[in-house]
């Protein structure tokens, strides 16, 4: 049986664990989330904007729960969550469902090439022990057009974060969250493993600096209208994802 790429291999215990312990208001705050969001916002000024009701369903709301009627609003904004769920496809699912016809949906995730070059110098070519992986935004968007969703844009891009020396990069890399994948090695990792990731972040060294490489996914989609919903039910009318990124020549 094929595996779905929007179920990741962490452990939702361990995720909200490792957000307690480092408070979900300041991950949120990480850098690499703010730099997304402010992506995100440069994306949202070129949009027709709805007015009524929005909510705002951030990392620090992940593992609380959330109370809304279906259809009440009008848009949803998300900085983050999705890189720290196990299960995206339940989250976009509760999303378009809580939208009333026509509201928009913005978000935006990390991409699967976030930290892969970190993965790499550890030797976890496949992401499943060190470094998690994120999925492809094409499955997202294929996600959100099985969902109903309508005019699903979709895009990438990507970021550089350099560090002088690699405490501060691995001190960065941690405030976003930990490791909380489940196949990761069992006990309280020692000096001799953050000596490993050290070496391994020095690898990452280039003209005299440590780079870290995120890369951001973007998305925004409607909930159908009465009128797409019509055509919706018309079995010759087709449903196209959009892909807009905005830098993929740079792999």
């Amino acid at each position: 049986m094929q595996k779905d790429p929007l179920i990741r291999s962490v452990d939702p215990r361990s995720v909200l664990a490792q957000l307690r312990r480092r408070s979900a208001v300041a991950v949120a705050r990480h850098p690499f989330w703010q730099q997304a969001e402010a992506r995100l916002l440069d994306r949202f000024s070129y949009i027709r904007q709805p007015e009524g009701p929005r909510f705002d369903h951030g990392i620090q709301l992940l593992g609380q729960p959330i109370h809304l009627d279906a259809g009440s609003l009008q848009m949803i904004w998300s900085v983050g969550l999705l890189a720290y769920l196990s299960d995206l496809r339940a989250t976009l699912g509760f999303w378009s469902s809580r939208l009333a016809p026509s509201g928009l949906l913005m978000f935006v995730t990390f991409g699967p090439d976030t930290l892969r070059s970190l993965a790499m110098a550890l030797g976890d070519e496949e992401q499943s022990r060190h470094v998690p992986a994120y999925p492809d935004m094409h499955d997202i968007g294929d996600a959100l057009v099985g969902l109903g969703m309508s005019d699903p844009v979709m895009d990438a891009e990507w970021l550089e974060f350099t560090y002088s020396t690699a405490e501060s990069a691995l001190a960065d890399i941690r405030a976003l969250g930990g490791n909380p994948l489940i196949a990761r090695p069992p006990g309280l990792a020692g000096q001799a493993w953050r000596a490993r990731i050290l070496q391994a972040l020095e690898v990452l060294r280039s003209s005299g600096l440590i780079r870290l490489r995120i890369e951001c996914v973007f998305g925004h989609a409607w909930a159908r209208d009465l009128q797409t919903l019509r055509k919706a039910n018309d079995p010759g009318q087709s449903r196209p994802v959009v892909w807009a990124p905005r830098n993929h020549s740079d792999p």
